[in-house]
């Protein structure tokens, strides 16, 4: 709806373009031109701040693929903004030049095993290998719509490298259930899951988690992401990145209805950066 208030009116042209800053750095990772301010910021106050033009400007940014000079196009500049976030989240920030770096050295790994015909190290290298791979280039499947919120995250937590790290900072393989948990669901484990937990991925013990059985650490990737609570724990990460704040219940129920069909944070995103509390009008 564009029921705009009679306020929108007094809201002075800084305060607009702050707000057209916002969505570009967010969105794209970068601060506007002085082209792109004066003709978003025309656009904007000649609509009177209207929510289908706020929309609208969000909408380019997150999906145009007009080819422009060092984004390439808005499109690839949201997609590795999201990526640039998702690691953020997960991984410590690593960026895709740290995973292949890892990945050069899983793969000399990989040789030096072949070589010298150790063909269960060979294996266990390929695997390991090509999910640092898939971490590094997680980013374009995504751009390419080949990959779920849920996979995505799979892809970035699921990995030698990101596990090291996890190992390293929580002190043992263990805490990595902390870590996903915390991360994912925003909130800590019960006992009863914890061990659940563990037994699934350090031993391959069948078990029962939110419902559902599984006996390794895929198993266990894909029951957290396909939770009720990987859901909710996605939108609360949205609205924490780009309002500061917990969402309510009122804002949680109705995305948690479409959520798990569409997959689509993107629109969640666009819902939130079009709002009046986003732009601090």
């Amino acid at each position: 709806m564009d029921n705009d208030a009679p306020y929108y009116d007094k809201i002075p042209r800084v305060k607009i373009e702050n707000y057209v800053n916002r969505l570009f750095i967010d969105i794209i990772g970068r601060e506007p031109f002085d082209s792109e301010m004066q003709v978003e910021t025309d656009n904007l106050i000649a609509s009177s701040l209207a929510l289908s033009t706020r929309e609208a400007l969000i909408l380019k940014l997150q999906t145009d693929q007009t080819y422009r000079a060092g984004d390439s196009s808005y499109a690839i500049a949201a997609s590795n903004r999201i990526y640039d976030l998702m690691t953020t989240r997960l991984c410590e920030g690593f960026t895709s030049n740290d995973f292949m770096g890892e990945y050069g050295i899983s793969q000399f790994a990989r040789l030096s095993d072949s070589l010298s015909g150790n063909w269960a190290g060979f294996y266990a290298a390929k695997a390991n290998s090509e999910a640092i791979l898939a971490a590094a280039t997680a980013k374009w499947k995504w751009y390419h719509k080949e990959i779920t919120i849920e996979d995505y995250c799979t892809i970035l937590i699921n990995n030698s490298v990101t596990f090291t790290k996890t190992d390293s900072y929580m002190g043992n393989e263990d805490n990595t259930i902390k870590y996903t948990f915390n991360d994912l669901l925003f909130r800590q484990y019960t006992l009863d899951e914890f061990k659940v937990s563990r037994d699934m991925i350090l031993m391959g013990k069948s078990g029962l988690l939110f419902g559902k059985t599984g006996h390794s650490k895929g198993d266990y990737m894909n029951i957290l992401t396909h939770s009720n609570e990987f859901y909710e724990g996605t939108v609360k990460w949205l609205y924490k990145t780009f309002l500061v704040r917990l969402p309510s219940t009122e804002e949680i129920v109705p995305l948690m209805a479409t959520l798990p069909v569409d997959k689509d944070i993107i629109k969640i995103q666009r819902n939130i950066l079009k709002t009046d509390e986003y732009a601090n009008f």
